[in-house]
C-alpha cells in the first residue's frame, strides 16, 4: 500500500509544537538572544586580555635576523607579532608547533602558575575551540617556549621524565587502591547477606 504525502511534509514534532505553543517553531531552537550577548561579552573579554598581554611587549622592536636560519625576519612576522619569538615560521619543525594549554600541562607537567605567574609570562594565541564555539577560547603556546619553561622549572629533561614516571606510578597505585577498596566492599556485601 502506497502512502500519498502532501508536497510539504510537516514533522510530528512540529505539529505538536504548533498545537501547544504560541511562538513559531523555527525560532524555538533553544537559543536565546541573550546567548549572543554573552558570546559578544566573552569575545570582548578575551580581546581585552590579549591587548593587555601585548602591552607588555609593545616596546620591543622586531629583530632583523632569525635565530635559526639567520634569514631576514620581517617586521610583521607571525611568531614575533603574537608570541615575541625571533624565528621565521617553519611549520615542519617540531619546535614551531602550537600546543594547547591542556597538552602543555600533560606533556611538560607545567601548572597554571608556571604558565601565567612565573616571570616572564608566556605569550599565547587565543582561538575559538573547534569542538564547540560556546566553550572557552583555546590558548595556544609555542612548543619551544614551553620546553624552555619546563627546563626552567625542572632543570633538565631527565628530571622532567623522572617526574612523569613518578606521577604515572602514583596514578597506578591510586587505581590499585581504589580497586582493592571496591573488592573489599563487595566481599563485605556478599559475606554480610
Amino acid at each position: 500500500m502506497k502512502r500519498h504525502f502532501e508536497k510539504k511534509q510537516i514533522s510530528i514534532v512540529e505539529k505538536l509544537y504548533k498545537q501547544h505553543h504560541k511562538q513559531s517553531y523555527a525560532s524555538a531552537g533553544g537559543f536565546n538572544s541573550d546567548d549572543d550577548e554573552l558570546e559578544e561579552r566573552r569575545e570582548q573579554i578575551s580581546e581585552a586580555l590579549q591587548k593587555n598581554q601585548n602591552k607588555l611587549y609593545e616596546h620591543l622592536s622586531p629583530p632583523e635576523l632569525c635565530l635559526d636560519c639567520k634569514g631576514p625576519l620581517f617586521s610583521d612576522a607571525y611568531l614575533w607579532k603574537y608570541l615575541v619569538n625571533q624565528f621565521v615560521i617553519n611549520a615542519e619543525l617540531e619546535k614551531y608547533k602550537l600546543i594547547t594549554r591542556t597538552e602543555a600541562k600533560t606533556k611538560f607537567l607545567l601548572t597554571d602558575a608556571d604558565l601565567d605567574c612565573r616571570k616572564p609570562p608566556l605569550r599565547y594565541i587565543s582561538r575559538k575551540n573547534p569542538h564547540n564555539p560556546r566553550y572557552g577560547d583555546m590558548k595556544l603556546y609555542l612548543r619551544s617556549q614551553l620546553e624552555a619553561r619546563a627546563l626552567e622549572v625542572y632543570g633538565s629533561f631527565t628530571s622532567l621524565e623522572q617526574a612523569k614516571q613518578k606521577r604515572e606510578l602514583n596514578r597506578e597505585k591510586a587505581n590499585e587502591r581504589r580497586f582493592e577498596k571496591k573488592i573489599h566492599s563487595m566481599r563485605k556485601e556478599v559475606g554480610g547477606k
